[in-house]
């Protein structure tokens, strides 16, 4: 959203806010955007002299205190805007299905990424990757996992969500998966054998 209204920006839809629910238009009757600015008088949330950034927030400086250092600042802690489904969930759920995020950068919590790059490995060890190769192999490679893999890859994720739910983190969390695949984990037992490891 711009500071001020038009521009480039995209048109938003109307919202609600407050505890009475009061309705919000986010265009203005010209059926331009309106700006930040627009937006936070009508909520009475403006002060004078707010810019639309703050260099703390270009620089995500993470600080639960600073609300209100900046337009930008104030309009992404409303309750409003922090419930809004991204257009790419919104259109999952609407098609009746789940949609779940994972945290990035833990891809071991998602047993799909095991599965692509299960297949993608048939794929590396079967493919000159000319189109027409990729063309025949990819579908190939995607049917060479079977459920029996897939199933291992979930159970495997469901062990390291089980380990991350009871405080196990990091290397100990890789550690544990790799050593003890029964569901009979018992993590105080697995905290003794890494003290002793230590020592």
């Amino acid at each position: 959203m711009n500071l001020k209204p038009g521009g480039k920006q995209p048109k938003m839809r109307n919202t609600v806010f407050g505890l009475n629910n009061q309705y919000q238009s986010m265009v203005n009757e010209n059926e331009e955007p309106k700006g930040m600015k627009q937006v936070l008088i009508e909520r009475g949330l403006w002060k004078n002299g707010l810019n639309a950034d703050c260099q703390l927030c270009k620089d995500k400086v993470d600080d639960i205190t600073r609300i209100d250092c900046c337009a930008r600042r104030i309009i992404s802690l409303q309750p409003d805007f922090l419930a809004q489904k991204s257009a790419l969930e919104e259109a999952i759920l609407e098609a009746g299905h789940l949609c779940i995020f994972y945290p990035k950068f833990h891809c071991e919590l998602n047993f799909i990424e095991r599965y692509w790059g299960a297949a993608k490995r048939y794929a590396r060890e079967n493919c000159d990757y000319s189109w027409s190769s990729l063309q025949r192999v990819v579908p190939v490679a995607l049917e060479s996992v079977d459920m029996i893999m897939i199933r291992k890859f979930a159970r495997k994720a469901w062990r390291y969500m089980d380990l991350y739910r009871n405080g196990i983190t990091g290397k100990l969390a890789e550690y544990a998966a790799k050593k003890y695949k029964s569901h009979r984990l018992n993590y105080k037992f697995i905290y003794q054998i890494t003290y002793f490891k230590r020592k």
